[in-house]
């Protein structure tokens, strides 16, 4: 308790021998300069929203378009396939098996990627 008390002396009597700190020569000055210089700047431009919106509405209409053929496609493709049978040569074979390992990696790399993420979100440090 005594070292506390002490220290706690030592410092006020540090804080109370330190003279009055008073801002540089022109400080005030050039703070309401640049102050002045804010006030008097325009206001930014606003977006145009009302002529952007007809241009996202279209991209967003040509997007979901493009979907819908996608599916119609793809679905056409798999009716197709479904009564096709699938035949491998020997060399397209071994490119097929590297690519499961490639899928495998992959995916053994998302996993722990995913479990590090949660245990870290137990721990808060994120």
């Amino acid at each position: 308790m005594k070292a506390s008390a002490t220290k706690t002396d030592k410092l006020d009597r540090i804080l109370s021998t330190e003279g009055e700190l008073v801002p540089s020569s022109g400080f005030a000055a050039s703070v309401m300069d640049r102050v002045r210089e804010e006030a008097a700047a325009p206001k930014p431009i606003p977006f145009p929203w009302k002529r952007a919106l007809p241009g996202m509405t279209l991209a967003a209409a040509g997007l979901g378009w493009c979907a819908v053929k996608l599916a119609q496609v793809g679905v056409a493709e798999m009716n197709a396939l479904s009564s096709a049978r699938l035949h491998l040569d020997a060399g397209m074979m071994r490119s097929v098996e590297s690519v499961g390992w490639v899928a495998a990696a992959l995916g053994v790399s998302l996993l722990s990627w995913l479990l590090a993420r949660r245990m870290i979100g137990r721990t808060g440090l994120v």
